[in-house]
């Protein structure tokens, strides 16, 4: 009985090790664009180890390879990861944006919403949430095909690898635009979205959007931001990306080192003021170093020594 114990034990600990290679190999293609054989690696993590986050990931790939038929297993993945969830993670992940306007995302939307109201209570004003999350999906979209695109734009010498990423951006900017013109009715309707009526999610997502539109409607809306920011009603994140962006635009140094330009196909941020206090204005709003923000969003390495 015992030497059948440590024999099941050590087939389970093989398919693990499987699991976690295969899982591993699958994340590597996902992020340079090879959805298919990624899909396999995942589908051989999942058979070695059945688990929420593998049917996520599954899902998500499915996504975003945009055919029926792949959008039928995502919601079939889909419906397995969520099972114990909670959140509302699932909602606002633009991986998903091929299932949106499917009926089924509209069911799997109400029963996250359910699941999440009932451990931390009710949304107080849900129809505006659901819009924000849709619109938080429609703009961020298209980032997984651009992101890649981008990085072959850079290692290419500044030239796309494929003329499949034009009609990509011209269908993001016709989403961002999209989504400008809902959010300013719903804004008429309902005031700027505070974290305590939509969620800190969903209310993200108004800052996102009016931070990717114009000059005019940033200056606008940045006092309402603003507001809500200092009553905790906003995250520290969209209030530094729109109060720097505004002072590059009017030829300013920006104050949390969050706005990135190209210099010769080399990513480096907009000029900031007093750089080497740059740690302590962040801090100040709740923001973590510049150093690794710098470092993990955008692969800059920064180095400036800062004032203790």
């Amino acid at each position: 009985m015992k030497k059948s114990i440590i024999f099941l034990l050590s087939i389970c600990v093989q398919h693990a090790t499987i699991g976690q290679q295969s899982t591993k190999e699958a994340d590597s293609l996902k992020s340079i664009g090879l959805l298919t054989p990624a899909l396999e690696k995942y589908g051989q993590a999942y058979f070695a180890n059945p688990t929420p986050e593998l049917s996520y990931e599954i899902a998500s790939t499915c996504a975003l390879l945009w055919t029926t038929q792949m959008r039928d297993t995502a919601f079939y993945f889909l419906d397995r990861a969520l099972v114990e969830d909670q959140t509302l993670k699932v909602l606002y992940d633009p991986q998903f944006l091929s299932l949106i306007d499917d009926p089924r995302w509209k069911e799997m939307e109400t029963g996250q919403i359910k699941k999440y109201e009932a451990k931390n209570g009710a949304i107080q004003n849900e129809p505006f949430a659901r819009e924000l999350f849709k619109m938080i999906i429609k703009d961020q979209g298209f980032m997984y095909v651009g992101n890649i695109e981008r990085r072959k734009y850079i290692q290419n010498g500044g030239h796309f690898s494929s003329p499949s990423i034009f009609p990509v951006l011209a269908m993001e900017e016709r989403n961002m635009k999209e989504n400008q013109e809902t959010l300013l009715q719903l804004l008429d309707k309902y005031g700027w979205p505070t974290a305590s009526a939509v969620t800190e999610y969903a209310a993200a997502g108004a800052a996102l959007i009016i931070n990717h539109s114009s000059y005019e409607l940033r200056s606008k809306y940045f006092p309402l931001l603003k507001e809500a920011f200092e009553k905790g009603e906003a995250q520290p994140l969209r209030f530094a990306k729109m109060q720097d962006r505004l002072l590059v635009e009017e030829g300013k140094e920006q104050l949390y080192g969050t706005q990135i330009k190209f210099e010769n196909l080399v990513k480096t941020p907009y000029p900031i003021e007093n750089p080497q206090s740059v740690d302590q204005r962040r801090a100040k709003i709740g923001l973590g170093p510049l150093k690794p923000y710098l470092k993990e969003r955008f692969e800059i390495d920064w180095d400036v020594a800062q004032e203790k």
